[in-house]
């Protein structure tokens, strides 16, 4: 079964939680503003991805539906990139007191596990878990999944420390490779 819709309550007041203590409130209505467009796209792509896979196991599959719901996947991805992007870009704006850490690890290199990963991976994880529930898959998969958000909040919660003790956050904007612009198509999810 494709989850239909999804409810990510929880999911916004944990991270609000999270984000004040380390920013002012309307810094982190700003941050939640990209997070909540991050997850809303990452349930999209989930539901048009899941889309295309039972209609390709189906008799007769119809490729006109799994090419609107490859457009609807590709397209919601950038507005997942963006959105990561964006998370990163406004913590840099607002923690800019210095520019680069020169003796940094991959775990302290705000560019290689940025905020805006987190957030991607941690709403992924809800996602996940919410269809593994719903199709009454194995527990382990579950905890499996609970396991890989606990670590990732670790570490935001690390991270935000880290970023509030040093004084900056470090930004490298990602550059895309895919234009979209001038391509109008209606998506249907």
């Amino acid at each position: 079964m494709i989850l239909k819709d999804i409810d990510f309550t929880e999911f916004y007041t944990r991270t609000r939680e999270i984000f004040s203590k380390h920013f002012n409130e309307e810094q982190v209505d700003e941050l939640m503003e990209y997070v909540e467009i991050l997850s809303d796209a990452n349930f999209r792509c989930y539901k048009a991805n899941m889309i295309v896979i039972e209609e390709r196991r189906s008799g007769s599959p119809s490729n006109k539906l799994i090419a609107d719901m490859e457009w609807v996947a590709r397209s919601v991805g950038e507005y997942r990139v963006s959105s990561k992007a964006r998370i990163n870009l406004y913590i840099s704006q607002i923690r800019s007191e210095g520019t680069t850490l020169s003796d940094a690890t991959w775990i302290t290199d705000d560019v290689v596990y940025s905020l805006g990963e987190m957030m991607d991976r941690l709403s992924i994880e809800i996602i996940k878990r919410e269809d593994f529930s719903k199709n009454n898959r194995p527990a382990h998969m579950l905890e499996a999944s609970q396991r890989l958000s606990d670590r990732v909040e670790k570490y935001l919660k690390a991270k935000l420390k880290e970023i509030d003790k040093k004084g900056f956050y470090e930004c490298v904007h990602e550059q895309r490779t895919y234009d979209l612009e001038k391509i109008v198509k209606e998506l249907i999810i």
